[in-house]
């Protein structure tokens, strides 16, 4: 598909050309949009696309104190408050989180200093931001293009994309129907994103077809995503959006490459499970091995006086973010046996204890990662913890619950359910 860009681009840091940073001006002069450049871009992500907009997006301009409070509008307006205390909570005893973590507001704040506009999914409005010169999140990346609008043409082009995704697939409400499981949350946005990036990158060079794709693919890594040195955002916050953008462009680019578009729309109809399988999209494409499941149970009977309040699972994605977080050099190698995991958060006298079940390929790797958390846990020395493994199943309590590993270890084997049961003499760890 060829667009009126003439020639063929090779790998030109796509993700620069989002506009996701930089000054912003030529689509945009001060409030002032421009229609005629603003609908060109319309036209071109249809036919790049190859779909076709049921409704008009409307552009709306803000400034950046505007533009923040309506990020903060839709970030709050999936998770409350309260859910976001408690994932800091159980983030912060996993150690997935550093201590101090206010999740909520550096979540509002990393969203809001990336973008320069951004499609709002419940207005159905494409926000875009004020012209100004300014210093961003992204403003590290180095672009190869001459000038600043053509970047602000490109997020035009991502941002639209979503809009798409929105009228045609319900990506919001498929990403609200979501509920305590982060690990295949992460993995809808990155199907949701990769598709966007695509589009952006299909923009720039002028058409999408199986070479650009391909051009696309081999140097992706290239790009530096983030300026690390001027975010503040958690491991985290900032490695979770680097999947959805890099990884997520790498499965949707695989899903295009086995049946164009047509492929790509039918991963919104059946959406990876799981941030392995957009790690690893033969997982997803050849082998179809959706997580395992698992239901973690059994401390009622030793920790009385506790409540659930909460489960989520982590994933590979978040696993490998752990690991690494602590200088784990085998993090990802170690990460990559993940199967399937599910912790509950308990609550009782003020505290809480995270019961974390995580099952691997093998007994091997579950023998490994035991090796491995039982330390992070006693650097964190924030709260009592136990590890132990059992099979291809690692058992983690965090919190003072895990004082009574003893009784409590053998219970919440007994009682949980794990895909197919492990079996073996548990390893264990110590408080």
């Amino acid at each position: 598909m060829r667009l009126r860009l003439a020639g063929r681009l090779f790998f030109t840091a796509v993700i620069a050309a989002l506009g996701l940073g930089g000054c912003t001006y030529g689509i945009v002069s001060g409030r002032r949009v421009n229609l005629q450049q603003a609908g060109q871009i319309n036209s071109d992500v249809q036919e790049l696309r190859e779909r076709y907009f049921k409704a008009d997006v409307p552009i709306v301009v803000m400034d950046r104190a505007q533009a923040h409070l309506a990020m903060a509008r839709l970030v709050t307006r999936s998770t409350d408050t309260l859910a976001f205390q408690r994932a800091e909570v159980v983030g912060v005893l996993t150690g997935l989180y550093p201590p101090g973590t206010n999740l909520q507001s550096q979540t509002i704040k990393t969203l809001s200093a990336q973008r320069v506009g951004f499609y709002d999914p419940e207005t159905r409005q494409l926000v875009l931001l004020v012209s100004e010169s300014h210093r961003s999140l992204w403003s590290g990346i180095k672009s190869f293009f001459g000038a600043h609008n053509r970047q602000q043409e490109a997020m035009v082009a991502h941002e639209l994309t979503h809009a798409l995704q929105d009228q045609y697939f319900d990506y919001e409400n498929a990403q609200n129907r979501i509920s305590n499981n982060e690990d295949r949350l992460l993995a809808l946005r990155a199907l949701v994103e990769g598709d966007a990036m695509l589009v952006a990158y299909g923009y720039t060079a002028g058409l999408i077809d199986a070479e650009t794709v391909r051009a696309l693919l081999a140097n992706i890594d290239a790009v530096k995503l983030f300026d690390l040195e001027s975010t503040a955002a958690p491991e985290a916050l900032r490695d979770s959006l680097m999947f959805q953008y890099n990884q997520g462009t790498r499965f949707v680019c695989e899903a295009y490459l086995r049946g164009g578009w047509s492929a790509v729309n039918m991963l919104y109809r059946n959406p990876p499970q799981s941030t392995r399988e957009v790690l690893d999209p033969t997982v997803y494409f050849a082998h179809s091995a959706p997580p395992v499941t698992i239901t973690p149970a059994g401390w009622e009977q030793v920790l009385s006086g506790w409540r659930e309040v909460g489960q989520d699972t982590y994933g590979e994605l978040l696993l490998r973010v752990i690991l690494a977080r602590y200088g784990n050099a085998r993090a990802a190698e170690l990460a990559r046996g993940w199967r399937g995991d599910r912790m509950a958060a308990l609550q009782g006298g003020g505290a809480t204890t995270v019961v974390w079940i995580i099952a691997m390929s093998d007994d091997a790797s579950a023998a490994a990662l035991a090796g491995a958390y039982e330390p992070i846990l006693a650097r964190n020395a924030l709260a009592p913890h136990y590890v132990e493994h059992r099979g291809a199943a690692v058992l983690a309590f965090i919190g003072p619950g895990a004082l009574e590993w003893r009784a409590l270890a053998p219970s919440v084997w007994r009682a949980s359910a794990i895909g197919a049961a492990p079996s073996g003499q548990p390893t264990a760890g110590r408080i």
